[in-house]
């Protein structure tokens, strides 16, 4: 059986990107730390009141994960795409202005991917105040493109294989973790190129099972182990990939939010390679 121990950060703090992967049956466990590639980091807008600033970059975040798009505003590392809103307001007009934006992304490179834009008539004092109702609606104008822009980063698997991978519920996890994470997993793999199936007892050349285990609480800690379990279709295993982390006691038994799409952005490309190296075989042939 294949084990794969991957690095994946459940507490979502900015950091300079984890060690690689480490592959084979007896690797070490590595702690739960943000992959390289995950998600789009925004960044606080230019020519922008700092309170509009930071709720600009904060409502893209949110439109970008409902979207599902793993994003940030808060967290980055050195393979995440950077998203910088330009601001350009007009001069106030008996209260009045207009507010337009755009949304620059980049790569981990600093390569232009796109822009998007988003342009509103606005109150002035609650431009400058950071109006959360403003920022949201000059989001949510432009996510849908910026979510598009990414779509398709990510190459076909290997050897031209076109697999279906069913996903069960995650069992085991605090607060609403078992949810969160089944959803989570089930974006990241689509953008790892992988077709689910319909449902998770559709018919599938793979099963993807993930289990979360939570230790006691040991002082202010707790560890948090998550296994995804690639599975063929008569329930043999084939491979896991782990991620595993002290975090502190009770900081999961609440909603999980970024956090599952930062632990299963990280997962994700673990379950495609473990499928790339065994092949459509393991299933039986397809």
């Amino acid at each position: 059986m294949r084990r794969l121990w991957l690095l994946a950060f459940v507490l979502l703090a900015a950091c300079n990107g984890p060690p690689t992967p480490i592959m084979g049956r007896t690797a070490p466990p590595a702690a739960l730390s943000p992959p390289d590639s995950a998600g789009i980091y925004v960044l606080p807008a230019e020519n922008t009141p700092a309170p509009s600033a930071a709720a600009l970059a904060a409502a893209m975040a949110t439109a970008l994960q409902q979207a599902d798009v793993p994003a940030s505003a808060s967290a980055s590392n050195r393979g995440s795409y950077r998203l910088r809103p330009v601001a350009t307001v007009e001069p106030a007009v008996r209260g009045q202005t207009t507010v337009s934006i755009v949304w620059q992304l980049r790569d981990a490179a600093g390569r232009l991917v796109g822009s998007a834009p988003s342009r509103t008539d606005a109150d002035a004092e609650a431009w400058r105040r950071g109006d959360s109702t403003l920022a949201a609606a000059l989001a949510a104008l432009a996510a849908p493109v910026i979510a598009k822009l990414i779509e398709g980063d990510v190459p076909a698997p290997k050897g031209g294989l076109n697999p279906v991978v069913a996903l069960r519920p995650v069992t085991g996890a605090p607060g609403d973790g078992d949810r969160s994470l089944t959803r989570a997993m089930g974006e990241a793999l689509k953008r790892v190129n992988l077709t689910l199936a319909a449902g998770a007892a559709g018919k599938a050349d793979f099963i993807v099972a993930g289990t979360v285990e939570v230790a006691p609480v040991d002082g202010q800690k707790q560890q948090v182990k998550i296994t995804w379990a690639l599975l063929r279709p008569d329930g043999g295993e084939v491979g896991r990939v782990n991620q595993e982390n002290a975090v502190p006691a009770g900081s999961l038994d609440g909603a999980w939010g970024e956090v599952a799409y930062a632990v299963t952005n990280a997962a994700a490309p673990g379950v495609r390679r473990l499928i790339e190296e065994v092949g459509l075989t393991a299933a039986g042939g397809s």
